[in-house]
C-alpha cells in the first residue's frame, strides 16, 4: 500500500502560511462588504432622526437634539469611515493586501466609531455595541492577534469615551459603574472567546488532514475504540 509523504513541519508551517493569508483576504474582503452595509444602515437611521419620515401611515418625527451641526458631524464621519472601505476595496482589487493592512482597518474602525461617539451620547448612546460589532469583523480574518488587537482598541475606545463623559464636556453623558463594569467585562469575554475560536481553526484543519491522510502502515484505519 503507498501513502501520501507526510509534511514536514517547515513545510506544514509553509502550507498553513499560504492558507491563512488566503483566508486572511477573503475575510478582509466580506468584513469590508459588512462595514458598507453597516456604514449606509447606520446613516440612513441618522437621515431618518434628523429630517423625520412620512410615508403614509408611518410617520417618524425628527429627534430633539438633532440639529444641523450634529448632523454635518456625523455626515462626514460616515462621508470618511465610507472612503476607507472604498479605499480597501480598491486595493483588494488589486490585489494588494499587505500584512498591516487588517491592523489598520480595524484601529481605524474602532477610532471613527469611537468620534461618532464622542459627536453623539458618548457611552450612553446604544451605538456603543457597535464595538461588538467590530470584533466579529475581525474574527472573520481567523487571526489570533487581530482579535487580541481589536480588542484591547475596543477596551481603549470605551474607556476614553467614560474619560470624555467625566472630564471632556459638559454634558451630562455619565453611566453607572455597574454598566461600565458590564460593558468591559463583555467586551473582554468578547475578545477571549473570538480568540479561542480563532487560535483552534488550524487545531481543526491539523485534526482533519490527519484523519483524511492514508494510515502510515497497512491496515484499515477505524476511529471505532477496541
Amino acid at each position: 500500500m503507498t501513502t501520501a509523504p507526510q509534511a514536514t513541519p517547515g513545510q506544514a508551517d509553509r502550507q498553513w502560511y499560504i492558507v491563512s493569508r488566503w483566508q486572511e483576504y477573503e475575510g478582509e474582503a466580506r468584513a469590508n462588504l459588512l462595514r458598507i452595509c453597516g456604514i449606509g444602515a447606520f446613516y440612513l437611521i441618522e437621515l431618518v432622526n434628523y429630517y423625520g419620515v412620512q410615508l403614509g401611515p408611518i410617520r417618524v418625527a425628527p429627534l430633539p437634539g438633532v440639529d444641523a451641526q450634529f448632523h454635518a458631524r456625523i455626515t462626514m464621519l460616515a462621508l470618511l469611515w465610507a472612503m476607507l472601505s472604498l479605499g480597501v476595496l480598491m486595493a483588494l482589487r488589486q490585489n494588494w493586501f499587505p500584512k498591516w493592512l487588517k491592523y489598520g482597518t480595524t484601529c481605524l474602525d474602532v477610532l471613527l466609531l469611537t468620534l461618532i461617539l464622542v459627536v453623539a451620547d458618548g457611552p450612553k448612546s446604544p451605538l456603543v455595541v457597535a464595538y461588538f460589532l467590530v470584533l466579529l469583523l475581525a474574527a472573520l480574518r481567523f487571526n489570533l492577534r487581530l482579535v487580541q488587537c481589536a480588542s484591547a482598541a475596543c477596551v481603549a475606545g470605551y474607556v476614553f469615551l467614560l474619560g470624555y463623559a467625566r472630564f471632556g464636556t459638559h454634558r451630562d453623558l455619565r453611566v453607572p459603574r455597574h454598566e461600565q463594569a458590564m460593558v468591559l467585562l463583555a467586551l473582554v469575554l468578547s475578545g477571549v472567546i473570538l480568540g479561542q475560536m480563532a487560535r483552534y481553526v488550524r487545531r481543526l484543519a491539523e485534526d482533519y488532514q490527519r484523519r483524511a491522510s492514508p494510515p502510515a502502515s497497512g491496515g484499515a484505519k477505524t476511529d471505532r475504540p477496541a
